[in-house]
């Protein structure tokens, strides 16, 4: 961010909780009722963050071929499958989320 260039007061970051707009979005969506997927484009632990979420496939890249795969994927073109090879942890004793991995 330039110096002097206005941020929005929901953007604030700190050094103790640098994603807490990224989880407050997260819990206002699941809030709806509606269905929520959360997309780990790079680390797939930030789901240990993230509690209320079923849904959450990982690209592990934000390349254009990974996100044509996740846009296919998410549309119904392509079936991801798999596990991960590790458990994902979790954070402050939230349920585990196993998330399928698609490649393209």
């Amino acid at each position: 961010m330039a110096p002097g260039a206005a941020r929005s007061p929901g953007a604030a970051r700190t050094a103790t909780d640098p994603h807490a707009t990224q989880r407050r979005l997260v819990a206002a969506l699941l809030g709806t009722g509606k269905p929520v997927v959360v997309v780990a484009v790079r680390d797939r632990y930030d789901i240990a963050y993230l509690p209320g979420v079923t849904t959450c496939p990982a690209t592990h890249s934000y390349t254009r071929a990974a996100m044509d795969a996740l846009v296919r994927a998410l549309h119904g073109e392509l079936s991801p499958s798999g596990r991960p090879p590790v458990t994902i942890p979790t954070a402050e004793g939230w349920t585990p989320c196993s998330t399928p991995t698609a490649t393209a």
